[in-house]
């Protein structure tokens, strides 16, 4: 439908300045959404949501009243890099261990959870994805 400017002309049809500045609105907000990282994103790039310690029966862990410690990369297609470092009856030791976690691999055995007569753990001090 035409519109009159003010002076009476007749001028091509136009939208509405309405539909104008709602297909506006409705870009700006698109291209928010593709700037925005999505939560699926950021959540992807913390590699401590990924790390699993798990135990098991070990010979020489039961042996000792303990289990056998494990540590995984639980993502399913990024390489991480961990330091931990050994607590033994919650002091922490001067123990470093670095891994290079791939996915989908075996668990990595740590240590005993029980050792001497006392509790041992690991905990991370640092983790970075590899690639």
């Amino acid at each position: 439908m035409p519109i009159r400017c003010l002076n009476g002309a007749s001028t091509l049809a136009r939208r509405p300045i309405v539909a104008v500045v709602a297909a506006f609105g409705a870009t700006l907000a698109a291209s928010a959404l593709l700037a925005a990282p999505s939560p699926a994103l950021a959540e992807d790039e913390d590699p401590l949501k990924f790390i699993a310690f798990s135990t098991d029966f070990d010979s020489k862990c039961v042996q000792r009243n303990g289990l056998m410690i494990y540590v995984s990369n639980k993502h399913p297609g990024r390489t991480m890099k961990l330091v931990l470092e050994r607590w033994f009856m919650d002091n922490r030791t001067a123990d470093r261990g670095k891994s290079v976690l791939k996915p989908g691999e075996e668990p990595e055995p740590l240590g005993c959870s029980n050792i001497e007569g006392g509790k041992q753990e690991w905990r991370v001090l640092k983790s970075e994805w590899a690639d």
